[in-house]
């Protein structure tokens, strides 16, 4: 992929700022502010369990997971993860790269950017229940990956991978061209 303009990413506190110290918005952030984020089921256990899971998965695809090391809480969205790749053999070329808009302004970290079946997509890792903030975050993240490559947003493949406790997954595209419009009115 190629690189974003000059910006700035502290982990801890989520923030993307610029090369002028302006904090830029977060994909989740413009989705709250836009009212399609329900923070009811959002407990600090959920939390937990999806950085765990996003670790462990990203060490997988890194080729650096020793699944013994994994703990038992969440082993199984972790084996959930690995037989979704070992069945879609996708080629990622980003894993969890924070990038920013050069003039959208806005900053997000797509969760996979690769290939599927020769086709660009991106993919967002999910431990729970879909909701209607799902297809609309994959779209400002395609918008957001499209700023540094020639494809444009509304070309790339919108994949949500939900992940089980007991193993098992579901991968759902997102197809539906009005989730751009919605994105980029936030």
């Amino acid at each position: 992929m190629s690189t974003s303009p000059a910006f700035r990413f502290d982990a801890a506190r989520h923030e993307y700022v610029d090369e002028h110290g302006v904090v830029l918005p977060s994909i989740t952030q413009m989705l709250a502010r836009a009212g399609l984020v329900d923070d009811t089921w959002m407990t600090d256990e959920s939390r937990i369990r999806g950085t765990r899971v996003h670790e462990h998965s990203a060490h997988f695809d890194m080729g650096a997971l020793d699944i013994e090391t994994v703990d038992p809480d969440y082993r199984g969205w972790v084996l959930a993860y690995i037989a979704a790749m070992g069945i879609l053999q996708p080629k990622w070329t980003a894993i969890e790269e924070a990038l920013i808009h050069p003039t959208l302004r806005y900053g997000g970290r797509p969760d996979r950017v690769g290939t599927l079946q020769k086709r660009h997509i991106v993919l967002d890792l999910k431990s729970g229940a879909p909701t209607k903030a799902h297809p609309i975050q994959l779209a400002l993240q395609a918008i957001l990956v499209s700023a540094s490559h020639p494809l444009p947003a509304e070309h790339w493949g919108r994949y949500a991978l939900y992940l089980t406790p007991r193993g098992r997954f579901r991968l759902e595209e997102h197809r539906d061209r009005r989730d751009f419009d919605e994105a980029r009115r936030i």
